[in-house]
């Protein structure tokens, strides 16, 4: 675990701000955001080949930083490719209020996942979480997910609006510590739906 953190926070955010501080002046600010990103997609495909995490959780987050990388190659400025960071937030949005509104929260595929890497059958984890009983904490959880990218997204673009491109030293850094605060946030609301559904089953 201290090894994946290690390595997470090398290549989402040493690389990309090494990257911007070192070779801003050389590449541009356009090709220096383009590049520092491209270690973490890099990173980010081969941790999922080698875990074979081919699962809703591991496609759906491999697929985030694929689309985000794509629309920066596309944009014509560092700006803009500061502003995708906040579209794809935009697109988290939607996409986990879709799956909410189709009754088939996200969240509870994400429980799924984690329960088969525990040794939990799919077919089982999700007749459970799916019941009456325990389908509102999938639905709360994919809203607290919703608060997260709303939370973010706001940040990002009251630092991008006031400051340019300028605030990618910012951007970087406050993305991490939001992720990391998230994170906690997700690991004690997981812990509690888990103890939720037990106290049931």
């Amino acid at each position: 675990m201290n090894k994946r953190i290690f390595l997470d926070t090398f290549f989402y955010l040493a690389v990309p701000l090494l990257m911007w501080n070192l070779f801003r002046e050389d590449l541009g600010d356009y090709h220096t955001i383009l590049y520092g990103m491209l270690p973490a997609v890099i990173y980010t495909i081969a941790l999922a080949i080698i875990q074979k995490e081919w699962n809703v959780t591991g496609v759906f987050f491999l697929s985030l930083i694929s689309l985000n990388f794509v629309f920066n190659l596309i944009s014509k400025t560092a700006e803009q490719e500061l502003w995708n960071g906040v579209y794809m937030s935009g697109i988290s949005f939607a996409f986990y209020l879709l799956t909410i509104l189709i009754k088939k929260p996200i969240g509870m595929y994400f429980f799924i996942d984690y329960a088969y890497a525990k040794g939990v059958p799919r077919k089982e984890s999700k007749a459970l979480y799916s019941s009456s009983e325990n389908s509102h904490h999938f639905v709360k959880f994919t809203l607290f997910l919703i608060l997260r990218e709303i939370v973010v997204g706001v940040v990002k673009s009251f630092l991008i609006f006031y400051k340019g491109v300028d605030a990618f030293n910012t951007i970087q850094v406050t993305s991490s510590v939001l992720g990391y605060v998230f994170t906690g946030l997700t690991v004690a609301y997981v812990i509690y739906i888990i103890k939720k559904i037990k106290q049931l089953n």
